[in-house]
């Protein structure tokens, strides 16, 4: 599985707006398994896209044929540029299905050498959440060439990582 992570600033009084716009563009896409979509407000207002691809061939299918033409319909929402990260899902927690409102994101880059051996790790590290209120699932992405990895927990709302933050 595959993942293309992207930060936007949007204006946050079109967000009412934006939410089924991006819900609409993600559906039409080939070959996705799933896509989040997350706000932190503030002005501007900062998105994460994640949207999780079957396939390396079908995230860059997609990031050739339909992202620069969803871009370019998105432009009247946006502040900043997209920030666009492909990366390849290295390491999946799973969680309990519902609701989700926060994601915690960290990013991380290792020597190359070292991106397999922190993404067969990383699993015993996460597993303990899943017994936390409010944790979802989490993913481990990364891009072995570089280095650069991505650990993004989902939770039910920001309170909830908060307090698994608090807990050590």
């Amino acid at each position: 599985m595959y993942a293309r992570l992207n930060y936007v600033g949007m204006k946050p009084e079109l967000m009412k707006e934006l939410k089924p716009f991006w819900r609409a563009r993600v559906e039409e896409f080939s070959g996705v398994e799933k896509g989040y979509f997350l706000l932190e407000e503030g002005n501007p207002a900062w998105t994460l896209s994640v949207v999780l691809f079957e396939s390396l061939a079908a995230m860059e299918d997609n990031t050739r044929s339909a992202l620069k033409g969803v871009a370019e319909k998105a432009v009247r929402f946006r502040t900043t540029e997209p920030d666009v990260h492909p990366r390849e899902v290295l390491a999946h927690v799973p969680g309990h299905a519902g609701k989700i409102g926060y994601a915690r994101l960290a990013e991380v880059e290792f020597n190359p050498k070292d991106v397999d051996e922190a993404s067969a790790i990383w699993p015993s590290s996460i597993d303990a959440y899943q017994a936390e209120a409010g944790f979802r699932h989490a993913y481990f992405c990364g891009d072995r060439g570089t280095g650069r990895v991505a650990s993004i927990s989902f939770w039910v709302s920001k309170a909830d990582a908060e307090a698994n933050e608090a807990s050590g």
